[in-house]
């Protein structure tokens, strides 16, 4: 049975951008690196598709977006803190009101 290898990231990144640049093929990547060709086309997509992400930190409109969906989590853990006190509060008076009702 063969073991899967471990790869660092800055490997990953190292032959995604083989991959991408075209500069070798693939087979010589592979054979390179000693990685199967379908594990590399992962890793060239991978890249490619969220390579984008790596510059979104210094983007104000990102920036701002988290913050406004951090104001609204804040508000509907307050609403939920809020729902729960009542809960509780409407549990022990129901509880009361169904003692009394068995004791007459």
């Amino acid at each position: 049975m063969a073991r899967h290898k471990k790869w660092l990231p800055s490997v990953k990144f190292e032959i995604a951008l083989l991959a991408i640049k075209g500069e070798t093929t693939l087979n010589d990547i592979c054979k390179r690196y000693e990685v199967a060709p379908s594990q590399v086309k992962a890793w060239k997509k991978q890249l490619l598709e969220q390579g984008a992400n790596l510059f979104v930190k210094g983007d104000k409109a990102t920036e701002e977006a988290a913050s406004k969906l951090e104001r609204e989590q804040s508000k509907l853990y307050e609403k939920i803190g809020q729902l729960t006190v009542e809960r509780d509060f409407l549990k022990k008076v129901w509880g009361k009101f169904q003692g009394n009702k068995d004791d007459s």
